[in-house]
């Protein structure tokens, strides 16, 4: 990935850097719609959220989670955050801003950041090995969009409630107690 050309002019370069972000969740967005894969397949992962059905769009039921440690801080790499806590649409699966409704807070962040005075740690969830962002989804979109691969995090370990047993194609077509199902020897 080619970075670009920093012109010193602090303000300038989170200008560029947040146009940047939102070009590239556009072109991510034609390409899938070009491909024809579905938008839901571009959209921020939300912690305990199933598909209604493969490849199908929108968001299908929630999981219920609970905390199963307690929280500790550590450097997470960015690639290994794959989502968030809440649903929000400002933000594509890479943590790009989809919409100019951020740009204050990004360019707020970015500021701090480009000036030395860093960032706050975000608030992450780990899940089955995935990180799902409780508080920090600005910082995140400024830390990539900034070039760094990682991120210093207050992390909290939770699990996901056991969900009902996955029902099977036959089971659906044959429920326990219908017509067909084989009698007893």
């Amino acid at each position: 990935m080619v970075r670009s050309v920093r012109t010193g002019l602090v303000q300038q370069d989170v200008r560029d850097d947040f146009d940047r972000a939102r070009r590239r969740a556009n072109w991510a967005k034609m390409a899938g719609w070009l491909l024809g894969r579905p938008a839901s397949r571009n959209r921020l992962v939300v912690l305990g959220e199933e598909a209604s059905a493969p490849g199908a769009g929108g968001s299908g039921k929630r999981l219920e989670y609970e905390r199963a440690g307690p929280a500790g801080e550590a450097m997470v790499p960015i690639s290994q955050i794959v989502g968030t806590v809440e649903p929000t649409r400002c933000f594509d699966r890479q943590f790009r801003p989809t919409s100019d409704h951020v740009w204050a807070r990004f360019q707020r962040i970015a500021v701090e950041a480009l000036s030395g005075r860093g960032m706050d740690p975000v608030e992450l969830y780990r899940c089955s090995g995935s990180y799902y962002v409780l508080d920090g989804r600005h910082r995140i979109a400024v830390a990539r969009a900034l070039g760094q691969r990682s991120v210093w995090a207050l992390v909290t370990e939770v699990r996901l409630n056991n969900p009902d047993p996955p029902v099977r194609h036959q089971d659906r077509l044959n429920p326990p107690g219908h017509f067909l199902d084989p009698l007893p020897r």
